[in-house]
């Protein structure tokens, strides 16, 4: 192992430590903002609806409760970020299990819509995460992601990879 390699090791926390906490933050803060979202949607929408002599209304038909927060997920999953804001905020990142690289809109999409739906669920899907040595919960299973953390991964010029894999 070269000097450089060892001193990264040294600095960089493994990437699964922690995370589950950090996941449970992340939630509360996408909650808020997905709260502050829906309420601007509304308002819009009945504007709009207002505005355009009620033509517009059938907007309030569309299930906007499930709508903004896939759009919302998968995103800001798919995005350059990597990351819903809230995981931004708490140093977690998406990544692709298969390669370690940012996940493709189809899995940013797939792994957003199993998410609501293990929250339709009760949240119980959401467990595995205890049970998993690498906190991934069944959506990330599923949608061949992982959620690690930020400071864990090496700089782009080295690809995002991880210093050490953690299985």
């Amino acid at each position: 192992m070269n000097q450089n390699r060892a001193s990264d090791a040294v600095d960089r926390p493994p990437p699964f430590e922690g995370v589950i906490g950090r996941r449970v933050l992340a939630w509360l803060i996408d909650g808020a903002i997905l709260f502050i979202l829906s309420w601007l949607v509304w308002g819009g929408t009945g504007l709009l609806a207002l505005f355009t002599l009620g033509l517009a209304g059938g907007l309030f038909l569309l299930p906007w409760g499930l709508v903004l927060p896939i759009l919302y997920g998968t995103l800001s999953i798919g995005s350059p970020l990597s990351a819903t804001p809230g995981q931004a905020l708490m140093g977690l990142v998406v990544r692709s299990e298969s390669d370690t690289g940012h996940p493709s809109f189809g899995q940013a999409f797939t792994s957003t819509t199993l998410l609501a739906l293990s929250w339709a669920a009760g949240g119980v899907p959401l467990l595995a995460a205890f049970f998993s040595s690498r906190s991934r919960t069944l959506h990330d299973l599923f949608s061949d992601t992982l959620v690690v953390r930020a400071a864990a991964l090496q700089p782009e010029g080295r690809q995002g990879r991880f210093i050490a894999e953690d299985g």
